[in-house]
């Protein structure tokens, strides 16, 4: 989306953070729904804008009904997000989806901004890119803190959350193909600050889904990530481990983790389901404790590093 040419600059919220990064699949959903709502549990009031159309309602809001919906159209599966952008309107977020977090859900229709974008790109030049953040602008101030989740699966959105947000937070995993993923987040971060956002910086960037006590694979990584993004990117040393049934489990349930760690004293037992007493989805795995504290540790790393580069 973006050229050469130059673009009218914008001034993002101190507080606005995006987690991007140029491949899916790399737990980034995950851990910017865990964040923000890890921020908001803090008593920070928190808004959290999904720029992706691949949504997984980690937070439970179209599968559960969670949050207060606003007056008019729905804004579910990316619409409110699109109409935000197509009226030149202020995003209207799902409030209260918990105690202090507020939601602009992504989904399919977010995928239709491409078309829209670069038809208004013909008339108004590459400060089009500054839609997002012009949408945000009018209530910004109502929040502490500011998430973007960020498509992976096209420059142009990726390019509208970068304009938006004051810091980048980049998760990978160790797999080559997360490593060279990292390369287009590297050249649409260069894009978006040289063009259209010079206050965006790199905060870090942290390995997700791996065994927290591989450090020679984890040093192997960091130095991918400092040939990818620059000898100067900070990397996170928190690990989140690979633990895959309670994380889906959580997802399913529309659960961050610390929410289905909580539920650990009621869950039903290995001898109630071969009782005939409860279900199999009924027993929480006692693993999504470590699960839970590894991602609490993980956003208040993230927290601390984007103060930093903020």
């Amino acid at each position: 989306m973006l050229s050469e040419v130059a673009a009218e600059l914008v001034e993002p919220p101190a507080n606005s953070t995006v987690i991007a990064t140029g491949k899916g699949g790399v737990g980034k959903s995950t851990v910017a729904a865990n964040h923000a709502a890890r921020r908001a549990a803090l008593g920070l009031r928190t808004l959290f804008i999904c720029v992706t159309s691949q949504d997984d309602d980690d937070l439970g809001i179209s599968r559960f009904g969670h949050g207060i919906r606003p007056d008019g159209p729905s804004v579910l599966d990316g619409q409110g997000l699109y109409r935000a952008l197509h009226d030149r309107t202020p995003l209207l977020p799902v409030r209260e989806v918990r105690p202090n977090l507020d939601v602009v859900p992504g989904g399919e229709v977010v995928g239709e901004l491409v078309q829209l974008m670069t038809m208004r790109m013909m008339s108004e030049g590459i400060s089009v890119v500054t839609s997002l953040a012009r949408a945000l602008q009018p209530i910004a101030v109502w929040y502490d803190e500011i998430v973007f989740d960020s498509a992976p699966e096209n420059d142009g959105l990726e390019q509208l959350a970068l304009a938006a947000a004051r810091t980048l937070v980049v998760p990978t995993r160790s797999d080559d193909s997360s490593i060279k993923g990292m390369q287009r987040i590297a050249r649409n971060y260069k894009s978006v600050r040289t063009q259209i956002n010079p206050h965006l910086r790199v905060a870090g960037a942290f390995l997700y889904g791996s065994n927290p006590s591989a450090t020679s694979l984890h040093q192997e990584v960091r130095e991918d990530v400092l040939e990818v993004l620059g000898e100067s990117t900070p990397v996170l040393s928190t690990v989140v481990g690979y633990r895959e049934k309670p994380a889906r489990n959580a997802r399913k349930k529309g659960l961050t983790f610390s929410e289905y760690a909580e539920l650990l004293p009621t869950s039903a037992r290995s001898y109630d389901v071969a009782a005939g007493r409860a279900k199999e989805a009924d027993v929480v795995p006692d693993s999504i404790r470590p699960l839970a504290n590894e991602m609490n540790s993980l956003s208040d790393e993230i927290s601390e590093f984007c103060r930093k580069a903020a």
